[in-house]
């Protein structure tokens, strides 16, 4: 599974309340199918442990739910993608329609820079549409 959470903050086991903290940071090389031009989107995913809507929010959850989130959101951008649109305005599109349908699914969840120290960062392509696919 491409999103190898850490976690970095770890639930306090006396606590009730929203708790605990997994972050992979991650480079996902998009290439432009037209021009064969590609660049990296480089983001940090984190998800709570533990929050109050979902309450444990376990690994395998964390997974799936990151991963499938975020090949939503790669769909709606690319699919509306103009042919020679820079690849950093796609990533950035990108960026922000994950956050949004990540928030929505597990409340807390992040999508930032990847800035915490000690995570894995894990690399995977992501081919933009080329009109020839349409």
């Amino acid at each position: 599974m491409h999103f190898r959470f850490k976690t970095v903050v770890p639930v306090d086991a006396s606590e009730v309340q929203p708790d605990g903290w997994r972050a992979v940071c991650i480079h996902a090389r998009i290439t432009e199918g037209d021009s064969g031009s590609t660049d990296l989107c480089k983001f940090e995913v984190g998800l709570p442990i533990r929050n109050t809507q979902q309450r444990e929010v376990s690994l395998e959850v964390a997974q799936y739910v990151a991963a499938s989130i975020a090949n939503e959101a790669a769909d709606q951008v690319l699919s509306k993608a103009q042919p020679g649109e820079m690849i950093a305005i796609l990533c950035r599109r990108f960026k922000v329609e994950y956050q949004q349908r990540l928030w929505e699914s597990v409340a807390g969840a992040r999508v930032s820079e990847c800035q915490t120290r000690g995570i894995e960062t894990v690399y995977f392509d992501i081919p933009a549409r080329s009109r020839a696919n349409e």
